[in-house]
């Protein structure tokens, strides 16, 4: 895969659009776009459910303090590489350190994780709206409301209609008033789970158990909270349209105080209440109810917009390449450019289709594990330790920076192989290109023996499914 690239041009150049013209972000902007794409809220339960209390905790303390750090160190790098010519990018950034072959891997990383990012919300958001169909029926009582039961296969069309729209968004500055409505839509659920477990007194009525960690599921914990904190493959790319690109630094610091908030409020309430029982997808554990029907329209939105942000990044980073330079410099750019974003959007539709049965937990942990553990772990910290033997002869930085590095290698290792496992799995359950779910029973039932507020939620003691 080739790159147009140079030494006295900024790879995040966006076609005619000079970056003095979109450099015109104040620091909040930075602040809300990060927080509104980094929020996968109602996933985060699923790192205590699959880990338990202690490694679950000592999960989100190591990826907390980790991808902070990494955050810290992306914008020194970037902000050397810029002195010294380079753009800024994250394989600008690479490219300082390591030369072409660190441009080739960061644009590689940068597509295929956020490529793989974009498969598993389409996964998301299908089921979302799934989830609101069944909630539309059981309030209106009547089944289906709309006259026709849609599955799967109809929703995650109707989301890549949305998507393709979308994908023609060309800068984080034209994101920004949808970027405000996704972080409205995270803390609007946050309160409705607040919400769900008032209502029904679950910390009193619910009895959920603890148990039920394995190697396995430890592992995908620990590749999820790679996933919960994806979003410094951005980073670089915001930093170009910021108004003062040093402002960086006092943003991602409240940006990541916005996230240990709210993600510690969420995934620690919702484990007390379901424990072991916590899908990889919280909202499947509440009770069907008009709460849990708007938290799941809340969540199609939030996800059709995180998956705009990454389109943003992604498809830029495609038309640099030149087949597809040579395409767009042609008369009827727009149109081209147009069919080209469709084009790559539905490519996206169909592997989430072919691997909807893979079960999502599994899905999220290997992009994860894959993508965003190299991004956000190891990569950084790579492009640091070059800086550090290039610029100073601090010792003790260098080896804290090989240790990182080697850490983020073995978690891509293990918990690619523990989340391709649960996918293997879960397919030999079901099949590739699966359309049988068509209900949110499909997927998860509250009326299930294992569910721990079953008498909570009005379900009969003595009358429950076996899962």
């Amino acid at each position: 895969m080739e790159f147009s690239s140079s030494e006295g041009e900024s790879s995040s150049d966006i076609d005619s659009i000079k970056l003095d013209n979109v450099a015109k972000n104040p620091a909040w902007h930075f602040v809300v776009v990060t927080s509104a794409f980094t929020f996968g809220i109602v996933f985060s339960p699923y790192t205590l459910g699959a880990a338990g209390w202690f490694w679950g905790s000592a999960f989100w303390i190591f990826s907390t303090a980790t991808t902070w750090v990494s955050g810290i160190l992306i914008g020194h790098c970037v902000m050397e590489a810029v002195a010294r010519g380079k753009g800024y990018s994250y394989p600008d950034m690479m490219a300082d350190g390591f030369g072409r072959a660190g441009y080739i891997f960061a644009v590689t990383m940068q597509v295929s994780t956020y490529y793989l990012v974009n498969i598993a919300l389409f996964v998301d958001i299908s089921n979302w709206l799934l989830l609101a169909q069944e909630g539309i029926d059981i309030l209106t009582e009547k089944t289906p409301f709309l006259g026709h039961r849609f599955c799967f296969c109809d929703m995650l069309l109707l989301t890549g209609a949305a998507a393709t729209c979308l994908a023609q968004v060309r800068t984080f500055r034209g994101l920004i008033f949808w970027a405000a409505v996704s972080l409205a839509c995270t803390i609007a659920r946050i309160m409705i789970l607040v919400y769900q477990i008032g209502a029904h007194d679950l910390l009193q009525e619910c009895r959920p158990s603890f148990d039920g960690i394995t190697a396995t599921s430890t592992f995908n914990s620990l590749a999820t909270t790679a996933f919960l904190f994806g979003g410094h493959g951005l980073f670089p790319e915001e930093m170009a349209e910021l108004r003062r690109p040093e402002s960086y630094f006092p943003a991602l610091h409240a940006s990541y105080v916005v996230l240990i908030l709210g993600y510690g409020l969420n995934t620690y309430l919702a484990y007390a209440v379901w424990g072991e029982w916590t899908a990889g997808d919280n909202q499947f554990n509440w009770p069907l109810n008009g709460a849990t029907l708007t938290s799941s329209f809340l969540s199609a939105v939030w996800g059709i917009l995180e998956m705009t942000t990454s389109h943003v990044m992604l498809l830029n980073t495609v038309e640099k390449h030149p087949w597809v330079k040579a395409i767009l410099d042609k008369r009827g750019s727009c149109y081209s450019r147009a069919l080209i974003r469709a084009t790559f959007v539905w490519t996206e539709v169909f592997w989430a289709f072919m691997f909807s049965a893979a079960g999502i937990a599994n899905i999220q942990a290997f992009v994860g594990a894959f993508g965003f553990t190299s991004l956000t772990y190891y990569a950084p910290f790579a492009a640091y330790w070059k800086l550090l033997r290039r610029t100073s002869d601090r010792r003790g930085a260098e080896l804290a920076c090989l240790i990182f590095i080697l850490a983020g290698l073995l978690l891509t290792i293990v918990g690619s192989y523990s989340s391709i496992s649960g996918m293997v799995e879960e397919i030999n359950k079901y099949r590739l290109f699966d359309t049988s779910t068509c209900s949110v029973s499909d997927l998860m039932s509250t009326s299930s023996c294992q569910n721990p507020c079953r008498e909570a939620y009005g379900y009969d003691p003595q009358d429950c499914q076996g899962s």
